[in-house]
This record gives C-alpha cells, sequence and structure tokens, in this order.
C-alpha cells in the first residue's frame, strides 16, 4: 500500500501546497520574534491607516506587535476568510455560524482581548449566549478590517505563520474547487480518514471538507469525543459528535468498544467517571487486559511530606530493576509543577518537563531570583550606589509597569542625595519623595506606597515570607495576561506554591536561589516541531524515569505510574468552570489524565485546599 497511502498532517500538506504554488520562496515566520518584526515593519504601511490599531501599537509597542500576529491568526483558525467576509453581514454571518458551532465563547475570548488592547470599545455587553450588535461592529470597524487587508498583504507577500500553512492552501483548494477544478487520475485521492478529529477547529475542519470535495472522496473521521480537551485552541466537540450537520452528509456510525491499552479497573473507573458528562455519545467500553492497576487516594499531608512521598515512588521505581519504570507527575495548572522541579533538582533526580513548564527560563523568574539576591544581601549594606541602584529594581516591580526613563532618573538622583546607609535607609528616604512618579504622586501616595512594599519586603525574615510578600505587594509579579504573551511567569506566578516549599529553608536565602538555578539547568526538553526529527539527546530525555507536566500535555502519552496532584475542588474542576459545557471540558481533562496510567494511579489530595474533587466520588473510588 505504500505507493498508494499519504499520510500528513494538515500542517505539512498545506505547507508542501504553499511551496509548490509560490512564485519565490515563501517565508515562513514562526517566533515571538518574528511576529513582533513583522507587525512593526512588514505590517506597518496597513495598521497606521487603521486608527485604534495604530494607537494601540503606538501605547504598547514591546508588546501589542506580537498580541495582534496572534490575533490574527486566532481569526483564521476560527474560520474567518478575508476574500469571502468583506462586509459587515458576511462578517456578523460567520459569527452566527460560529454560535451555531458552540464556539460563541472564543468570540467573547477574542473581544476581551481586543477591549484589553484598547482597540475597541469597554463598555460592549451582551447576555453570554450571543454577541450583541454593538460588539459586533466595533469588532468589524476597529480590528476585522485591518485583520483583512493584513492578512492579504502578507500572503501577496509569501509570508506565512503556522497557521497560515492551513489557511492559504485552504483560500487556494476552495479557489480551485469553486472553479470547477476538480483532481482525477494518479492526483485524484478516492478516501479521505482524519484521525483525532475531537481535536480540529473551523479552519481544521474546511480545510477538510474541502480536500474531501475537491478529490470526491469518501470521508471516515476517527476519535474520542471524551478526550476533546483542546476547545482553548478553537476547536470543538460538537463537529465529531454532529458530523452530519457539518458535512452536510450522511456517515455511519462505529463505534469500538475493545481498549487494547488500558488495565481493567482503569477503564472501569474512567467510564464511570466521563458518564457524567451528557455532551457525548455513550459507549459500552471494555478491557481487553484482566489486569488491574494499583490505584490509590493519599492525603500525605503538607507540601514536604507530599514531596517526600513522591520522591519515595521515584526512587521505588529506579530501585525496581534494570528497567525502571516511567512516572508521570500531573497537575492542573503549571504552578503546582514548579515546587516538584525544584525539589528534584535539590535532590539530583533527572526529569523531563514539557515547553508550558519553562517558567524558570522566563525574563520574569530572572528578575525574582534577581530580588531574592537583593534580599540575602540587604543586611550586609553595600556601597550608597549599590543600595540606591538596588532600591530602584524594587521600585520597577511595585507596581505593575516599570519606572519609566524620566521617573528613573529622578528618583535615582534624589535618593543619590539623600545618602541611605542601608536598604532600610533607602525605604525610609523614598517615603519621603514628592517629586512627580507614575504621574503626579500626590502627597507622595505613589512614593509612599511603593516604600512600604520595599520595607515590608526587607522586614520578612525567612525566604518563604519573602515570597509571600512579592506575591503580595509587588504588583509586577502579579498576574497578568497582557504580560503573558511575552512572559510564560505571569499566566500563574507560582508564588504560594514556592512559599510552602521554601519553609525548611528558613533564612538560607543562598541555597534557595542554589536550588532555583539547579532546576533551571535541568529543565532540558522543548518538544520539537512535528516535521523536526527529534535529535539523539531529545530521544534520551524523552527515556528518562520521570516527566512532569500539566493535564493538557499528557494527552496521547503513557506511563507506568501517573501521580495527580492536588485532586481538590477549585484545581479538578478548575474554579473558574461553571458553566454545565465548561464543567464537562474539565471532567474530560481529567479522564485523560487519569487513563494515562499502565500500571498505577496515586491520586493526591491537598486537605488544605479544601474539599476533594467530586471526581474521586464519581469515580466510586473507596478513598
Amino acid at each position: 500500500m505504500r505507493d498508494s497511502v499519504e499520510v500528513t498532517t494538515l500542517n505539512s500538506w498545506g505547507w508542501r501546497r504553499l511551496r509548490e504554488g509560490a512564485a519565490f520562496n515563501p517565508k515562513l515566520i514562526s517566533t515571538r520574534d518574528d511576529y513582533h518584526f513583522t507587525m512593526l515593519n512588514q505590517l506597518q504601511g496597513i495598521w497606521r491607516n487603521h486608527d485604534a490599531v495604530r494607537e494601540s501599537i503606538e501605547r504598547r509597542r514591546n508588546t501589542t506587535p506580537r498580541e495582534l500576529m496572534n490575533l490574527i491568526d486566532t481569526f483564521k483558525s476560527l474560520g474567518f476568510d478575508h476574500t469571502h467576509h468583506t462586509t459587515f453581514e458576511t462578517f456578523s454571518e460567520h459569527i452566527d455560524l460560529l454560535h451555531q458551532h458552540g464556539l460563541t465563547w472564543r468570540i467573547q475570548e477574542q473581544i476581551s482581548q481586543l477591549i484589553r488592547l484598547d482597540i475597541v470599545d469597554d463598555n460592549l455587553s451582551d447576555n453570554g449566549l450571543i454577541i450583541s450588535y454593538k460588539a459586533r461592529q466595533s469588532v468589524f470597524q476597529s480590528f476585522f478590517e485591518f485583520w483583512r487587508v493584513a492578512t492579504d498583504h502578507l500572503i501577496s507577500n509569501a509570508t506565512f505563520t503556522f497557521e497560515d500553512q492551513k489557511y492559504a492552501a485552504y483560500l487556494d483548494e476552495r479557489q480551485k474547487l469553486e472553479a470547477g477544478s476538480l483532481l482525477s487520475g494518479a492526483a485524484r485521492r478516492d478516501h479521505v480518514l482524519v484521525d483525532e478529529f475531537q481535536d480540529i477547529n473551523p479552519l481544521d475542519l474546511a480545510l477538510v471538507k474541502t480536500i474531501a470535495a475537491r478529490n470526491r472522496a469518501t470521508i471516515t473521521i476517527a476519535g474520542d469525543d471524551d478526550q476533546a480537551i483542546f476547545e482553548w485552541r478553537g476547536a470543538t466537540p460538537d463537529y465529531i459528535l454532529e458530523p452530519e450537520k457539518f458535512f452536510g452528509a450522511d456517515f455511519s456510525t462505529h463505534i469500538l468498544e475493545t481498549n487494547y491499552r488500558s488495565p481493567a479497573n482503569i477503564v472501569t473507573y474512567s467510564q464511570q467517571l466521563i458518564r457524567n458528562n451528557d455532551r457525548r455519545v455513550d459507549k459500552s467500553i471494555a478491557a481487553r487486559s484482566t489486569d488491574n492497576a494499583q490505584i490509590e487516594v493519599r492525603s500525605p499531608g503538607d507540601l514536604l511530606e507530599t514531596l517526600d512521598y513522591v520522591h519515595e515512588l521515584v526512587q521505588e521505581s529506579a530501585e525496581s530493576g534494570s528497567s525502571p519504570s516511567r512516572i508521570a507527575i500531573i497537575g492542573r495548572k503549571r504552578a503546582q509543577i514548579i515546587p516538584y522541579q525544584v525539589y528534584f533538582a535539590s535532590k539530583e533526580v533527572p526529569f523531563c518537563a514539557a515547553e508550558d513548564l519553562q517558567i524558570f527560563l522566563s525574563q520574569a523568574f530572572e528578575r525574582l531570583l534577581e530580588l531574592l539576591e537583593i534580599k540575602a544581601k540587604a543586611d550586609s549594606g553595600g556601597a550608597r550606589r549599590k543600595v540606591v541602584e538596588n532600591t530602584l529594581k524594587l521600585c520597577n516591580f511595585a507596581k505593575r509597569y516599570w519606572l519609566s526613563r524620566a521617573d528613573r532618573e529622578r528618583v535615582r538622583s534624589y535618593l543619590v542625595n539623600a545618602g541611605p546607609q542601608s536598604p532600610m535607609g533607602a525605604a525610609d528616604a523614598l517615603a519621603l519623595y514628592r517629586g512627580n512618579l507614575k504621574g503626579a504622586n500626590p502627597n507622595g501616595s505613589v512614593s509612599l506606597s511603593m516604600a512600604n512594599a520595599i520595607r515590608d519586603f526587607l522586614n520578612s525574615n525567612t525566604v518563604s515570607e519573602t515570597l509571600a510578600s512579592l506575591s503580595k505587594n509587588f504588583e509586577g509579579l502579579q498576574i497578568d495576561l497582557g504580560k503573558a504573551e511575552d512572559d510564560i511567569f505571569y499566566i500563574d506566578p507560582p508564588f504560594l506554591q514556592l512559599a510552602e516549599f521554601a519553609s525548611t529553608y528558613n533564612d538560607d536565602y543562598d541555597l534557595f536561589i542554589e536550588d532555583l538555578n539547579r532546576a533551571k539547568d535541568q529543565l532540558a526538553y522543548i518538544p520539537p516541531y512535528e516535521d523536526k526529527p527529534q535529535t539523539s539527546s531529545e530521544e534520551d530525555l524523552w527515556k528518562r524515569p520521570l516527566h512532569l507536566m500539566t493535564a493538557l500535555r499528557a494527552k496521547g502519552k503513557e506511563f507506568d505510574t501517573v501521580v495527580l496532584l492536588d485532586v481538590n475542588e477549585g484545581i479538578w474542576p478548575n474554579k473558574n468552570a461553571v458553566t454545565k459545557a465548561q464543567l464537562e471540558a474539565e471532567r474530560r481533562v481529567f479522564y485523560v489524565a487519569f487513563t494515562r496510567a499502565r500500571k498505577r494511579v496515586v491520586i493526591l489530595v491537598n486537605d488544605r485546599l479544601g474539599p476533594r474533587s467530586p471526581y474521586i466520588s464519581e469515580m466510586r473510588l473507596r478513598a
């Protein structure tokens, strides 16, 4: 069958089409720097003619360009077409179509992003079920018209993002289909089979439909609606649940009811869990294997006891023979994983971490280390100018944004003249500053607020207290989804977890910083792109016995032992999940994480975080 079958991803298929059809070599942009440069340079002539976009870029030139490029890609993922949706009416019709697909919430997310960028009005309202006429009009006029021109300009100049690999190929395929250019002979494919169909987004759907139509091919879609966990990328389980609705054709459904991978009790418990979802195809899944996994629900105690317990599991695995088993530690959020990285690095236990855990490699984390070093040396005083410079660094994080150059020079001059002998003396001097700072600084309110944050930081007696102070008083290190576009740290700053972990270090800042740096050195693996072969060193990293990951990264993987962290209500499911659809999506995420195990599942409950997750009782596990 080798010469009769083509196996490919949609991205690879599209990229080949682009290269074959381009008059000159297409340029693929993929990095954040690529995005930044493309918006500020290649698209400058476009955004300068669209006032709302231009003003947003000029206000935040360091971050907005990349955010806009991401928005451009997202609109393509959602199926918007710059050649068809050329009027407000056609734009609005597509929003109605997305509503039928169950993707209204994704449009609302993009509107929230545009509001945050000050591109559309911040007083837009809707009832949570539909996008209001006013909101549609504002998005169309302030952003979508720019999107159409920018998209056309990039494609005309053979500049493509990863999403363009599918988008531009789809446009070309659809235009040929509309022109009646159907494939025949050796170029034609008789059948199209799409795997993992539960994970496709509107653009993927449109491309698959067009490929099948131009080839006059029959089609098979394969997937598991219970593992549809990529809705955050624009995917929707509706496509696999109701294919007739979206393809306009009849489908025969075949349910593969034998599970060849999981132990018998893993299948039983996971099915009892997922049957609590209504938005799914009912199945009677049975395990081929008669073996049972070891399943435990444990509450080891505080974080340090939990870390020691997990370390014992890893040691047991390492001592189990010549071929130690693989262990996955899976959290719902990134922040849950951070203490485990530091702990295992301090124990010199090698581990592999997925790319969404590279928080230690972020710029904000580097700056956090720098602030801890300032605290570690605070009692020793130092040269006056060094004291002033360290105080200015602390000022940069006391508020959401850094000091402007003018503010920094004014405060530096003031502090140098004040001549503080110590960091606390510099904070006291700052409290008396009455010059401009972040604006007018009325009655010294801004400088006093900064001084109090720095005083609390300097007065902390332990590493744990210092981290708590930074989390509470320094706005520049708190969660910030705008900054998260550039720095993963701001998605979920791990202060709570680090502060709890740091309780054993007391006031040993040097050792804590050393262990953090050791954890950074252990972070060794970022998965390659689909078309890039793994190097031998990357393959070796995957073979490491210990893997740390979030639940979303666990899909498609298998491990001998799976440790699920903090299986408490508010985490599993996430506290932000409130609607029925969101709660069902959360249950699917836990279902995927739980079913990664081949031999053992350890469910860790953190009693300090509140009640146990309802998933434990839904699976009918004996606690």
